[in-house]
């Protein structure tokens, strides 16, 4: 199936109406239908990928409007060696997206269980559970998990550990220490998504998953999304997903067991979908929990509670891009509900919530009170958000009947001709500074209580010191400072993370001691700790 169109827009019906309500809504799909111009929209996702070809090989695009499907299609290849097709029924990863699922699947299970919101985790993981701090493990509930008011940092890098799960994620968090007081700022968590994720599976008693598809895929007829950790890309169609070489130009494909390693955190990041059965999930977001054929998925009740805003967001990356007069139009995000962010675009009360991860770039906006739902997502990398919001900025003027603020020209401009384009360039590493002693003095297993072990040795190859943690590999260079170093991904992990931000090694005498790494947290850099100078063999080599 190529698209789905205006011209055959489904009915969004409710089980207890009459045939008057089919009629009446039947009348309405034709003024949508009548007002909304599909050519014009492929004309303008055509001009997009014409100029980020490079950049944004594959593009999948649909919108509801009044419960019903205004169109759903695929855009650009979905692999750019084989040249397949993107179609409304192409998997990508949504990444972030991934949290109103998760959300959604908590409350739903709360409800059941005469638990709520404020129930604790310990109370459901029953034994050992704990935060770093007595007053976090004492007062912390399942909100605060899936509301980011914790702080305490992600620690992403932690996801490339072979040895992490779900369970072994809500273990490892007491070693975190909050960087702000309770509940007094936003800061995003991947960790307690993958921690609400275990919870789920308690709760449920399967894969988490599993209780997605269940609660959410089967009722509605999302027949053809999967997940990160168990899509089949040699049966299924799935989107090739791409980084982008700074350094070199041109597009890197993102290796399969990246995306599968970090899918370990499941509701942060764990679900595969298209454009098809997207527009099923924004009809039920706008739809009082219930699903195309009338039948109740979630809760009224409980939808309204996954919506509603619980903490402030202070700063917005989208809302410093995009606001008037610097910008044509203004998208604010000022709290977090459930999974979702609440703010407004153009003055219309929204939701929202991006997905970025290794390849992939999605987005999703609602605006609930025109009954109005977009989503769009992407092979390669959106800087800012800025690609996802122009697109969505076009595609809901066009549903609200308002003159688009973005067309085909501008959509390739932009910032220009509004403000101009800051112009952030990669530099490579210098290659050229010499250690400030000699390698072997740096070599051997450092560990961190969370993290686990790291291990430095020398790649012969190149000469220089190796780092590896997990699926990550990197070449370590020197820099002018005193004992740091910058890295270079390589393997699996080449061009997705390089470690830029200077590692630093604190020697005692002529032996370090600790290896502190910010590149794997910036808010609070975890430091490992020597425990040995014997290095295992064959930690990997450059090809």
């Amino acid at each position: 199936m190529g698209h789905v169109s205006a011209g055959v827009l489904k009915p969004f019906k409710m089980a207890s109406k009459g045939a008057w309500l089919f009629i009446i809504l039947s009348t309405v799909a034709c003024t949508v239908a009548g007002a909304f111009d599909k050519a014009k929209v492929d004309s303008f996702m055509k001009s997009f990928l014409g100029c980020h070809t490079n950049k944004n090989p594959g593009l999948a695009a649909s919108a509801v409007k009044d419960g019903h499907v205004v169109f759903a299609d695929g855009y650009g290849v979905s692999d750019t060696t084989t040249r397949r097709p993107v179609t409304n029924q192409t998997l990508f990863g949504i990444a972030s997206m991934s949290k109103a699922f998760a959300a959604a699947l908590m409350v739903k299970q709360l409800h059941e269980r005469n638990m709520s919101i404020y129930t604790k985790p310990g109370d459901i993981i029953k034994k050992g559970f704990a935060y770093n701090t007595s007053e976090f493990t004492q007062y912390a509930t399942v909100r605060d998990l899936m509301t980011h008011c914790l702080g305490v940092p992600s620690n992403q890098m932690m996801r490339l550990d072979k040895n992490i799960t779900r369970k072994e994620a809500a273990r490892r968090i007491r070693y975190f220490k909050p960087i702000y007081k309770f509940r007094t700022h936003f800061l995003y968590s991947n960790l307690h998504y993958g921690i609400l994720s275990y919870l789920s599976e308690i709760l449920g008693g399967k894969p988490w998953e599993d209780l997605i598809q269940e609660n959410f895929y089967d009722p509605l007829g999302m027949s053809h999304s999967d997940f990160l950790a168990r899509a089949d890309r040699k049966a299924k169609d799935v989107a090739q997903g791409y980084a982008d070489d700074e350094i070199h130009g041109g597009l890197v494909p993102v290796p399969e067991e990246v995306n599968k390693q970090f899918a370990i955190y499941a509701g942060s990041t764990g679900v595969m979908s298209c454009s098809e059965d997207l527009t099923k999930w924004m009809l039920m977001q706008l739809g009082d929990g219930r699903s195309q054929s009338g039948a109740e998925v979630l809760r009224a009740s409980d939808l309204h509670q996954t919506h509603t805003p619980q903490t402030v967001i202070a700063s917005s990356t989208v809302e410093k891009n995009f606001h008037q007069p610097l910008a044509p139009f203004t998208v604010t995000e000022t709290g977090y509900a459930f999974g979702w962010k609440t703010g407004h675009y153009k003055g219309y009360s929204m939701l929202r919530h991006t997905g970025t991860t290794f390849g992939y770039s999605s987005l999703v906006t609602l605006l609930p009170d025109v009954n109005i739902g977009v989503f769009t997502t992407m092979t390669g990398e959106d800087e800012s958000y800025v690609a996802r919001t122009l697109l969505h900025s076009y595609l809901l003027d066009t549903l609200l009947g308002e003159e688009p603020s973005i067309n085909e020209t501008t959509v390739c401009t932009y910032p220009e001709p509004w403000y101009p384009a800051k112009n952030s360039t990669t530099r490579p590493i210098d290659k050229t500074i010499a250690p400030g002693r000699a390698l072997s003095q740096y070599t051997g297993v450092y560990h961190h209580v969370a993290y686990g072990d790291l291990v430095v040795s020398i790649n012969q190859t190149v000469n220089q010191l190796q780092l590896d943690y997990g699926i990550g590999q990197w070449i370590l260079y020197p820099t002018h400072g005193h004992d740091t170093f910058v890295g270079e991904a390589f393997g699996l992990m080449y061009r997705l993370t390089d470690l830029r931000t200077e590692l630093r090694f604190h020697m005692h005498t002529q032996s370090p001691v600790t290896l502190v790494i910010p590149g794997f947290e910036s808010d609070d850099p975890p430091v490992f700790v020597k425990t040995s100078s014997h290095v295992p063999a064959n930690p990997g080599i450059v090809g």
